[in-house]
């Protein structure tokens, strides 16, 4: 019986271990995919997990990441499959913003009614916020009804904003005839009320209708400080910063016969411009933007010259090859929305390119552009298919059937992004009549079989893919992960290290692990510490341990970085987290808490004893388990001022140790991640005395000093060269730890204060770029240089970061930050390629 208990007590605990990992794998696909926004994709990883781990969590929420899509899909004007994105987001449970962004799409679409009836229930329902109950005024206002307007602000004031009301006074006034009221209402407005108002744009209209022509015009832009030349050399008037000013601008030109000035961007004048100067304006700056290799720019400029135009034929001409060009460019600077637009309007106007199809592919597919991708590579099939029979010389049948074979995946693979099964599975049944031992083939037969959990299966036939010279990285991914539901990870390992460098994944072999508490812990910063915290698993018991901590801190950190901690709040709940662990298991637990309360608590009463109380806990599971005992002396190391208090509990523990400088180096590595801890330096001095030649002991040492002083990189430089020499692989792999600890450190050194991250917007973000490099760089080159190279490092460092235009705009959920481990902490090894289609081998067979 008790055998049997002990059975079933370690099942559970592997079960527990598994899904652990399983979510941590899982959370950080997750990330990884929302950082490139591709969230199509991460909805369809959160279907499959739930459908393998129902109780799997994972943050965001499913709902959360529906408003996103949906946002995006507005983006891209496809407003119904946004609406239908923003309806599962409100199925999911989300509230508020969603309801803002679905009214949108259906004003989009020319259904107020609906949207007017959206707004009225959640608003009726209390799920409407502060924030969004103007959206509501707002298409009453549209529908005419001001008679319920007037009721709701009247009677239920106190659900709107201040400056709402102050607004909704204003737009009543203006229908009453009242325009000084509204006036005074419009100029309490400070900021937009919703995402594209523009507070001015009412107060200029409101002086047109009041007749004030003369204080409009200043609010428009329209009178310069008397130099005729003033825009047209320095700037543009302020109505061209926006089409509503613009529109205003017109309509006073219309009423008042008041010129417009121009702007010195021709492509912005106003719409009342001599047309034919207009457009020689536009031709004349087009073929400047080209000489200066701006073809991006000019392209755009380009696109604005109706092509009915005869005045400017040499323009036609330059067409394909500028939007060639600018594609290429917009693609090289990231900005592949625009890319798109170009290569898609070649592919329109000129004969069918068959190379600019397969690159448009990849920028449909880094787009998201999901509903495009199947209608060009219908193109593409068709356009195989009659060039194999008007060049049957050159398309022979080896060659043929491949390629028909590879495009029919990639036409699987297009269905599935639009969520058309079974259509995806017809393209794989007609590769398979094709081709049927096609490497593209047999991998996206090896994925089918992981989605029904086939996962022996799935991996012979990935492997055969791989090996066969299938790069589509879905596959790798799915191979991978096929392994860790085997719970295999030797065999995983193996296939990174035997077919990685085809995806991407080069880090196999210096990846380094640390545990989530000890990345915490070793920021040496309270603000971060807990952010980090925070964001963790809960089910991590040292986790869970740090994260007691921060819930028991009564102060803001002192000037020293310290917090006041309520003591028993905090013991009460340690000792009922210690009570449900095993003994092993205890020993981070009690690491954690005796590290977070020397390096964060106050020195008040009372936190001597409570450290000593777990530092006891600690060397009573010392005296049968080693892994206590390494830990006691770790936390008395960075605990004890005095080496001597080290002296005989070290000595009592390295007599026993077959190899006594490794064992201490392995104390003083895991220590150093705590502060700078020198009680360790007499032990290790005199351990180097007997083993002058051991490269642990050599880069434990150098941790002794601070990272800029000369004896730490020569100490670390000799010990490397030896462990190198020596190929150790254990001493090799301290160093690989100690660089990516230092790098983690320096990378947080240069972060600004968290407090500048909660307000955090892009109208900020350049000002707190432009610290962050100047604490990295500032002291290391030259200042006139420094300044010549800001503008690229700066975007160099906003291109590594993650979307802060996106967390702006949800910036109504209080205290988030951006993920700092995305920022500045130790990540496992990701590819970043995107899904491996240009190196599929489909572009050499032309």
């Amino acid at each position: 019986m008790a055998k049997h208990k002990s059975k079933q007590r370690s099942q559970q605990h592997i079960s527990s271990t598994e899904t652990k990992l399983t979510e941590k794998s899982f959370e950080m696909q997750l990330q990884e995919l929302l950082k490139q926004q591709k969230y199509r994709q991460a909805l369809e990883e959160i279907k499959k997990n739930q459908r393998l781990h129902p109780d799997i969590e994972f943050t965001p929420k499913e709902s959360e990441i529906w408003l996103l899509r949906g946002q995006q899909e507005f983006q891209k004007q496809d407003f119904k499959q946004a609406e239908k994105s923003f309806g599962r987001a409100l199925e999911f449970g989300l509230v508020g913003e969603v309801h803002y962004w679905q009214a949108r799409c259906l004003l989009e679409l020319k259904q107020l009614d609906a949207a007017l009836n959206l707004l009225r229930n959640a608003f009726e329902a209390g799920t409407l916020s502060k924030d969004y109950s103007i959206c509501y005024l707002k298409l009453l206002l549209l529908k005419g009804d001001t008679a319920t307007v007037e009721q709701l602000i009247n009677e239920q004031s106190k659900r709107f904003s201040a400056a709402q009301l102050h607004w909704v006074r204003g737009v009543l006034a203006l229908k009453n005839g009242q325009p000084e009221a509204a006036l005074t209402s419009f100029q309490k407005i400070k900021r937009a009320i919703t995402d594209g108002d523009l507070p001015i744009a009412w107060i200029a209209y409101t002086q047109q209708v009041s007749g004030n022509w003369d204080a409009a015009a200043h609010i428009l832009g329209l009178k310069s400080s008397g130099r005729s030349s003033d825009f047209m050399l320095y700037g543009k008037p302020k109505y061209l910063e926006h089409s509503i000013l613009e529109r205003l601008a017109t309509f006073q030109h219309g009423k008042t016969g008041q010129q417009l000035l121009l702007s010195r961007n021709p492509q912005k004048t106003a719409k009342t411009a001599d047309k034919i100067t207009q457009e020689a304006l536009t031709a004349l700056q087009i073929l400047q933007l080209i000489d200066q290799g701006d073809h991006h720019e000019a392209a755009h400029l380009l696109l604005k010259i109706e092509r009915r135009s005869t005045r400017f034929p040499e323009l036609e001409s330059l067409r394909p090859l500028l939007f060639t060009l600018a594609g290429q460019q917009a693609l090289n600077q990231g900005r592949l929305s625009c890319t798109e637009l170009f290569w898609q309007l070649l592919l329109t106007e000129q004969p069918f390119n068959p190379q600019l199809a397969i690159n448009l592919l990849e920028v449909l597919d880094a787009n998201d552009s999901d509903q495009e991708r199947p209608r060009l590579l219908t193109r593409l099939l068709k356009w195989l298919e009659q060039e194999a029979k008007q060049k049957p010389q050159e398309w022979p049948s080896q060659r043929l059937k491949p390629t028909l074979a590879h495009l029919h995946c990639w036409m699987a693979d297009a269905y599935m992004a639009v969520e058309r099964e079974r259509a995806a599975l017809g393209a794989l049944q007609q590769a398979e009549r094709i081709y049927p031992t096609s490497p593209e083939l047999l991998g996206r037969k090896g994925l089918i079989a992981a989605m029904e959990e086939n996962y022996t299966e799935a991996i012979a036939l990935i492997t055969q893919a791989i090996e066969g010279g299938c790069r589509y990285e879905e596959i790798y991914n799915a191979l991978l992960a096929c392994w860790d539901e085997l719970g295999d990870k030797q065999a995983r390992n193996e296939a990174r290290r035997r077919f990685g460098k085809h995806f991407g994944d080069l880090s196999i072999d210096t990846e380094v692990e640390v545990l989530p508490w000890v990345d915490a812990l070793s920021t040496l910063s309270y603000p971060f510490f807990s952010r980090l915290v925070q964001g963790k698993d809960p089910k991590d018991p040292a986790i869970r341990a740090c994260q007691i901590f921060v819930d028991a801190v009564q102060s803001p950190p002192n000037s020293g970085g310290r917090v006041a901690l309520n003591q028993s709040a905090a013991a009460q709940k340690w000792e009922t987290l210690l009570q449900k662990l095993a003994g092993q298991e205890q020993i981070p637990v009690l690491q954690a808490i005796c590290v977070a309360i020397h390096l964060f608590a106050k020195r008040e009463k009372g936190i001597a004893a409570l450290t000593n109380q777990y530092v006891q806990k600690l060397f009573n599971l010392s005296v049968e388990d080693p892994e206590a005992r390494v830990a006691h002396l770790v936390v008395l190391a960075v605990k004890e001022g005095s080496p001597k208090k080290l002296e005989f509990p070290l000595r009592t523990y390295l007599d026993t140790m077959p190899q006594p400088g490794n064992a201490l180096a392995n104390i003083q590595l895991q220590a150093r991640r705590f502060g700078e801890i020198t009680t360790l330096v007499p032990a290790l001095s005199e351990a180097l005395r007997r083993e002058p030649q051991n490269p642990l002991l050599l880069l434990a040492k150098a941790t002794t000093y601070h990272i800029d002083h000369p004896n730490y990189e020569q100490l670390k430089q000799q010990g490397f060269e030896l462990a190198r020499r020596l190929q150790d692989a254990k001493a090799l792999q301290a160093f690989r730890e100690e660089q990516a600890f230092i790098s983690a450190q320096e990378a947080a050194n240069v972060m600004p204060d968290l407090e500048k991250f909660d307000n955090l917007n892009m109208s900020n973000i350049d000002e707190l770029l432009e610290g962050m490099l100047q604490k990295l760089f500032g002291n290391k080159i030259p200042q006139v240089e420094f300044e010549r190279m800001l503008p690229e490092l700066k975007q160099m460092m906003l291109n590594s970061m993650p979307n802060f235009e996106e967390d702006e705009e949800e910036d109504e959920e209080e205290d988030e930050l951006p993920d700092l481990d995305l920022i500045f902490r130790n990540l496992p090894p990701t590819s970043k390629k995107r899904k491996g289609r240009r190196k599929g081998g489909f572009q050499e067979l032309f």
